[in-house]
């Protein structure tokens, strides 16, 4: 029942698009364009829609297809029509790109207080996550390293693309992080992020 637990969704993603196309009429790839991406110079980042292809340099993206073989067949899957996910998972960007957008959403420049205060209040998955005993709030997350140390941010993983974008609250120390073989233990990333984060803390 709605209330009782999170559970996450995809969907959600899509309908806000949906929500802002219907309030300004336009797509929502030219109004990310204009409000996020051309401001904070995100010369990476795209959406690409229907296109399958990678534009600028890039790493190829290798894949099992989620196969349970032990010995999977691996598989190019750098050129893909990602339109499935749209703004859900169909973007485009580089880590320098993910580092520099957290860095103004963390640090204020993106969202009205108000708002920023609501996306960072935080409930727990309760188990329901592929990420690590996180918090969930609007569109971002928050998890705890084993140090102790709380980290601020957001992942996503495709066919033969796997990336972590965390850091601290107030967006000063951002890490983005990019593993393209989707078999990768997510032990792994969060092993990089104690690296960074909690040798910090001492």
């Amino acid at each position: 029942m709605p209330g009782e637990r999170l559970w996450y969704s995809n969907t959600n993603y899509i309908l806000a698009a949906m929500i802002v196309e219907k309030v300004t009429g336009r797509p929502f790839a030219q109004e990310l364009d204009r409000i996020v991406i051309r401001p904070l110079r995100l010369t990476g980042t795209s959406l690409p829609g229907t296109d399958p292809k990678v534009r600028g340099p890039h790493p190829v993206h290798y894949s099992t297809l989620f196969s349970q073989d032990p010995n999977p067949t691996i598989h190019d899957a750098t050129e893909m029509n990602q339109s499935f996910a749209w703004t859900a998972g169909g973007m485009i960007s580089t880590t320098s790109d993910l580092n520099r957008f957290f860095s103004a959403l963390f640090g204020g420049r993106l969202l009205p207080a108000a708002q920023l205060r609501e996306m960072l209040t935080t409930v727990s998955t309760d188990g329901s996550s592929w990420i690590p005993d996180p918090r969930y709030g609007l569109g971002i997350y928050t998890q705890k390293l084993p140090c102790g140390v709380s980290v601020w941010g957001n992942a996503g993983a495709t066919y033969g693309s796997w990336s972590y974008a965390m850091g601290t609250l107030d967006g000063k120390h951002r890490l983005a992080t990019h593993v393209n073989g989707d078999w990768a233990p997510l032990s792994l990333f969060t092993d990089v992020l104690s690296a960074e984060f909690c040798s910090a803390k001492s």
